[in-house]
């Protein structure tokens, strides 16, 4: 009887100092939960100059991804170059490369939607990642795209959720979640106008009709009912972050744009001298 006693004494102080700890955490209530369903599949080339141009790598050899702020997401690259990580939080997350224990580079990705596959390619030149494209879609039953005119402007919102009707349906346009670009540049909502033909890929409001856009793509003004038939190239002067002195030419995918643009890369050749 004494023993029960105790036994119930103990898991009273243990049920109590869990309440305490809970409420100093301010309870689940304040806790916020991050979504981490995207998966990333990429492929690594290695370029003429690259100090790695004997890929496919060795499996005693191997470059290994992981996520910055959360290390134990990682991987290694297979001897084809390819490789997948899976659970990264959506919002924003960067990738960093590795060799031999040399950081090779990192790539940053931004407005980053849940339930997102993200697939790139990737290139390794003078022993430097550079990403070559980049292909964003929705997975599973969530997954939608639609391409049509732009017949309604619902909402104007640059700094919350913009609304759109499109092709018939309702396009919800959310800050950090929503790219738009027209091309290689960067668009805002409000470059999204009634009559403008869009390509729209996103994931559908869950009890709605609505689309949550992640992406949003003006369509060029020359482009017809055809659509595209594939990923338009371009030549830029790709300066690395930090080491502006090798500066170099490289042609990448149009969707690869944005990226080397944030960090001050220009279009065209580098320029000799």
């Amino acid at each position: 009887m004494k023993l029960h006693s105790t036994k119930s004494v103990l898991a009273y102080f243990a049920a109590l100092f869990a309440a305490l700890l809970l409420s100093s955490c301010g309870g689940s209530s304040g806790s916020v939960a991050v979504e981490k369903s995207t998966i990333v599949s990429g492929k690594v080339v290695a370029g003429a100059k690259s100090a790695h141009a004997h890929l496919p790598l060795a499996a005693s050899d191997p470059i290994e991804v992981f996520v910055q702020s959360e290390p134990s997401i990682r991987t290694t690259v297979d001897a084809e170059g390819n490789f997948t990580l899976r659970g990264l939080p959506a919002g924003s997350f960067t990738l960093v490369f590795t060799h031999d224990g040399t950081t090779l580079g990192t790539l940053v990705f931004s407005e980053v939607a849940p339930n997102q596959q993200i697939t790139i390619n990737v290139q390794l030149v003078d022993a430097e990642i550079v990403l070559v494209d980049e292909d964003r879609r929705g997975i599973g039953n969530a997954g939608i795209e639609l391409e049509g005119l732009v017949q309604n402007v619902i909402t104007l919102a640059p700094t919350a959720d913009s609304r759109f009707v499109i092709a018939g349906r309702s396009v919800v346009a959310r800050p950090g979640v929503t790219a738009i670009r027209q091309g290689n540049t960067r668009k805002t909502v409000e470059d999204v106008t009634v009559g403008k033909r869009v390509h729209v890929k996103g994931t559908t409001v869950p009890d709605s009709t609505d689309v949550l856009a992640f992406e949003i793509k003006i369509q060029e003004d020359s482009t017809t009912g055809s659509g595209d038939t594939g990923e338009k190239k371009m030549t830029i002067c790709h300066i690395p972050p930090g080491n502006p002195a090798k500066a170099k030419t490289l042609e990448i995918g149009s969707s690869a744009w944005p990226a080397h643009q944030a960090h001050g890369d220009t279009e065209g050749a580098c320029k000799a001298g």
